[in-house]
């Protein structure tokens, strides 16, 4: 059986959004799998109809961290910000002036600039889902793809998920984004040539491939990386732990 498409649980089918995806199922380098029903990955949430958003809460989600910019709160509200029922948290994971910089070709150039250069906001992020001990956590930004996937890749790798399989997890974001290609693509900036666009709307898994080498090459993994830039070592066990039990 694919561990990434023909598993139920894997995509999850919420109406008003696209990309909910389950972390747990993945095979790891030590033999064993990661927890369904523990971290949850996905888009935007603004769309989500009261059906959907039970959906969500049934899985058992008791916080929700949204990683998208000031911006997109304004115009495409979370639905569950003023929410009883869940603890949001928004962390602004876009750094403008890494986001502006010339020497970003590709994604995996972005991704790279992202892991270097916002590790405040990774910080707060991965102590936020350390610390939802107990309960399940979805984080999310507009796609589901750029910011959600470096949480993703960072998550995965702690977990030992083999490099192949957290690329195609990355790679799965293209067929879950279908249906709403031609709005994203409406959101393109007038500077940005469409051709260049269409590759930033894409999911190629080599973008994924280079961010996770450059990881492994700089900080020595995902761990290291964590402690280095402020988890402790309780936040890291916790998210270990969410990820593959005691």
């Amino acid at each position: 059986m694919n561990a990434l498409t023909h598993v139920p649980e894997r995509r999850l089918i919420v109406e008003g959004a696209y990309n909910v995806r389950d972390l747990g199922g993945y095979p790891t380098a030590d033999g064993r799998t990661t927890r369904w029903g523990r971290l949850y990955r996905a888009d935007g949430l603004h769309k989500l109809t009261e059906a959907g958003q039970q959906a969500i809460l049934e899985r058992g989600v008791a916080a929700v961290v949204d990683l998208r910019h000031a911006s997109e709160l304004e115009t495409m509200p979370n639905v569950f910000a003023d929410s009883s029922r869940v603890a949001y948290h928004n962390v602004d994971l876009i750094n403008p002036t890494t986001s502006a910089r010339p020497t970003i070709k590709n994604l995996g150039d972005m991704y790279v600039n992202m892991l270097d250069d916002c590790q405040p906001a990774l910080t707060r992020i991965l102590s936020l889902l350390a610390d939802s001990e107990g309960t399940a956590a979805l984080y999310h930004c507009t796609a589901g793809k750029d910011r959600t996937g470096l949480v993703s890749a960072l998550l995965l790798d702690l977990a030992r998920v083999p490099h192949d399989v957290i690329a195609a997890d990355y790679a799965l974001t293209a067929e879950c984004l279908l249906p709403i290609m031609d709005e994203l693509r409406q959101g393109r900036p007038e500077q940005v040539p469409a051709e260049m666009y269409e590759k930033f709307l894409g999911c190629d898994p080599e973008n994924m491939e280079l961010l996770l080498a450059h990881l492994v090459a700089r900080y020595g993994g995902a761990e290291r990386f964590m402690l280095e830039i402020g988890l402790t070592e309780a936040q890291v066990d916790a998210l270990k732990a969410k990820l593959l039990g005691e």
